[in-house]
């Protein structure tokens, strides 16, 4: 056998190998994302539309600072149609005893990951989360928005598109695959893909970090003639300043505006951290000023940024005071691999 035949069939095994260790990558990613958990019947969980009476129960106060005793709450058809001091007496009514217990509105979480189990929409209702923001959305989460507002039990769901990155053939190839991304090179690829997912029923276009500078653009140009959010990372191929001049509505990570500054520093290294802080301090009211002006929102995910160091340091002891039991299996038993860019 020549030296050619050798490389030709070296080429060809390794193309072999890659696509296994493609196959098996893109499994382990649906079974960490909850693909293959068993769905919940929630045939078997719906119940009829009741009017409803809760007698002496605690009720949030309007200022949110404190609870009112002795409360009662009639609910009709699923509105609240009177809070009072005193029992309310309704026929036709079931009739709950609120001692001790505490009713509030219904909770908001503003930055969620559904992926793939759609068991995550009972758990939400189920601990009183009626609003979620899907912040990198597909479309099964489309469907299942379209079949709660049609009963199925969920809450109010906002979707974000996909990622819109921007990547080399090859890891374009493997960030569509394997991670849901949308690969986009020109300004004419970053409007059709905007457009697309106008129709499709995406509440909001979710920018990534690799995202250039020209997409970007074109992006926030698109956005803003549609009426549509733009939302997500800060691109590391821009900075403050493109922000403040485009269509971004939200920076979905409060750790966004650090690294956006710290490229704007130039990079701090440990030396220079007490330079890098007071630049910091500098530039805090402008930033502030900024984002209040432009009214862009910053998505804070505290527990994640305040658990961050001992997540690294300490996590077995820090998944010990999580709940645990009805979560997503894939993500609780984890696994080595971690998707480039995290999850967010």
């Amino acid at each position: 056998m020549n030296f050619k035949k050798i490389i030709i069939y070296a080429l060809l095994l390794l193309v072999v190998l890659t696509l296994i260790a493609g196959i098996l990558g893109n499994q382990t990613i649906k079974s960490i994302y909850g693909e293959k958990t068993e769905v919940v019947d929630v045939s078997k969980l719906s119940v009829p539309i009741q009017n409803i009476v809760f007698n002496n129960i605690n009720v949030l106060s309007l200022d949110g600072n404190g609870f009112l005793g002795g409360r009662s709450v009639f609910i009709k058809e699923g509105t609240i149609q009177k809070i009072d001091s005193i029992p309310i007496n309704e026929e036709n009514a079931k009739v709950i005893d609120g001692s001790g217990k505490f009713l509030i509105p219904g909770l908001v979480d503003s930055h969620v990951h559904l992926f793939k189990s759609p068991n995550d929409l009972l758990l939400y209702v189920a601990n009183g989360v009626t609003h979620i923001r899907e912040m990198i959305g597909e479309e099964a989460h489309l469907q299942w928005r379209s079949e709660i507002d049609n009963g199925r039990i969920g809450p109010d769901i906002y979707i974000a598109s996909p990622r819109l990155g921007s990547f080399d053939a090859m890891m374009g190839f493997f960030m569509t695959q394997t991670q849901g991304y949308s690969n986009i090179t020109t300004a004419e690829e970053a409007k059709r893909k905007v457009k697309e997912y106008h129709e499709q029923g995406y509440d909001g276009i979710k920018i990534y970090s690799q995202l250039s500078k020209e997409c970007y653009q074109a992006v926030s140009e698109t956005t803003r003639s549609l009426g549509m959010d733009m939302i997500g990372h800060i691109p590391f191929t821009i900075g403050l300043s493109d922000v403040w001049k485009s269509n971004q509505k939200e920076v979905a990570h409060f750790e966004e505006i650090m690294n956006a500054l710290n490229r704007e520093f130039d990079y701090f290294r440990n030396e220079e951290a007490e330079e890098f802080f007071k630049f910091i301090e500098e530039k805090s009211d402008s930033v502030a000023y900024f984002l209040k002006k432009n009214n862009i929102a910053v998505t804070s995910t505290l527990w994640g940024m305040n658990s961050l160091y001992r997540q690294k340091t300490d996590l077995k002891a820090i998944l010990k005071e999580v709940e645990l039991e009805y979560v997503n299996p894939g993500i609780t038993e984890g696994h080595s691999f971690i998707p480039e860019g995290g999850l967010g």
